[in-house]
């Protein structure tokens, strides 16, 4: 057998990929807060957990134009302090989904 085989496109040489495993990640950026029950206690106490995640572009409810994504990501690395002395307090957080994305559009 000849490769590439009678018939086929000579020029197309590319990788094709079709949908199968999913291998994503999510960044989101804090604004760190230390007060009890804010952003560095919670990803604190979900350190090492898998915890359900769901993001809206706003707070209206979800429709077509508002989708919320959801899925569970690993918690497993914080940047709780950062930055310079008189610097905004901030971390870049980038986690793995242990669940597919699902996009969600219904009220």
């Amino acid at each position: 057998m000849s490769y590439p085989p009678k018939g086929s496109n000579k020029l197309d040489t590319a990788h094709k990929f079709v949908k199968g495993l999913e291998a994503s990640t999510i960044t989101i950026d804090f604004l760190n807060d230390t007060a009890a029950g804010e952003v560095n206690a919670t990803l604190q106490a979900a350190w090492g957990t898998t915890v359900p995640l769901t993001i809206k572009q706003d707070s209206g409810v979800v429709s077509s134009t508002n989708p919320e994504f959801q899925t569970t990501v690993l918690v497993n690395n914080t940047q709780d302090v950062n930055g310079a002395v008189g610097d905004i307090s901030t971390q870049s957080i980038t986690f793995t989904c242990q669940s597919v994305i699902v996009v969600d559009v219904t009220p």
